[in-house]
């Protein structure tokens, strides 16, 4: 769930004071094949979020609910425009018992133009980290985690708003995270909510998101 109260300008300065929820409950799917594609494991993924939003704005004196199906993913197929993502990261145990952990996850976002439009998005960087404890076995951690998104050059193309011409945005958030997992039951749960600050040129506001996973963990194939 994302809540925004918030309208920052090129700025950070706040051009209007909505309230805009948004909630997404999404089924994914995603499997890791034992078939080998030029030496690495193939797999897949699915994505189906049915999405809910209320909209009120005291600034226009306007409100709207609506609900119904988004934009469905699915890898490694995707439709609209295509998309180059760079991913590096890390984990790492801060101690012998490997009880204090702390991840860093970076993505790079390059873009091509939009189907149908003349409008070639900026490319992106956003930056994820965390730092925690295990307990309960190593079946519990809690922790913080946090972001930082950045555009790093304006969106091209004609088709562009001559409002936004020249613009980039950017946004962090910083909260905590409970995350628990149990074999036994094959199921993980994942509880985390951050809050957003230093924006601009976006929306902003506060995310909660939680997601049950159902693992299900098949054994290596025996060696020929």
């Amino acid at each position: 769930m994302e809540r925004v109260d918030a309208l920052k300008g090129p700025a950070g300065n706040t051009i209007a004071t909505p309230d805009i929820n948004v909630v997404a409950n999404m089924a994914g799917f995603a499997v890791t094949t034992q078939k080998k594609i030029l030496g690495a494991d193939y797999g897949l993924s699915v994505i189906i979020p049915v999405v809910n939003t209320r909209f009120t704005a005291n600034l226009f004196n306007a409100s709207a609910e609506s609900a119904g199906l988004s934009d469905i993913y699915f890898a490694p197929v995707v439709l609209g425009f295509w998309e180059h993502q760079i991913q590096a990261g890390a984990t790492l145990a801060l101690d012998k018992p490997k009880l204090w952990n702390t991840s860093l996850l970076t993505t790079w976002e390059i873009n091509h133009s939009k189907t149908g439009l003349a409008i070639r998005p900026g490319p992106m960087f956003t930056g994820e980290y965390s730092f925690g404890r295990r307990f309960d076995k190593y079946q519990m951690n809690a922790g913080i985690v946090g972001y930082a998104y950045k555009k790093l050059m304006a969106d091209s193309g004609s088709g562009i708003n001559p409002l936004i011409v020249g613009i980039t945005d950017r946004s962090f958030g910083l909260g905590p995270e409970w995350k628990y997992t149990n074999l036994k039951w094959h199921l993980g749960f994942d509880f985390r909510y951050e809050q957003q600050f230093g924006v601009q040129a976006k929306t902003s506001g506060s995310i909660f998101a939680m997601s049950i996973t159902y693992l299900k963990l098949a054994s290596p194939a025996p060696a020929k």
